[in-house]
């Protein structure tokens, strides 16, 4: 797996991103939105051509979709934030693997 600043810049971008939908009180609202900057992420880093991509934007993009479509369906929800979950610590652990300091 190619460890580059590229890569733990999306890990931080991906962290972000789901704190935005974390702290949002409009969760529905939000998550179209970051739906659509996801999928904007996932055309930029040509991860639909990655075996392995850093992040899966394009996942992480159906998830947010899925959330802002599905507003009456609780139980569909929190399994999409378990999903969401998952790509936070996996951006937790990219991050502090690579023991990143931003600069200051």
């Amino acid at each position: 797996m190619k460890v580059d600043n590229d890569y733990i810049q999306q890990a931080i971008i991906a962290r972000e991103i789901v704190d935005l939908y974390r702290n949002s009180p409009d969760k529905y609202e939000v998550a179209e939105s970051l739906s659509s900057l996801c999928f904007a992420m996932a055309r930029l880093t040509n991860c639909d051509k990655v075996d392995y991509p850093t992040i899966d934007w394009d996942d992480l993009a159906s998830n947010f979709d899925g959330i802002a479509t599905s507003q009456s369906d609780v139980s569909a929800v929190r399994k999409i934030e378990n999903d969401i979950a998952s790509t936070y610590e996996k951006s937790l652990k990219i991050i502090k693997q690579h023991n990143y300091r931003p600069i200051t």
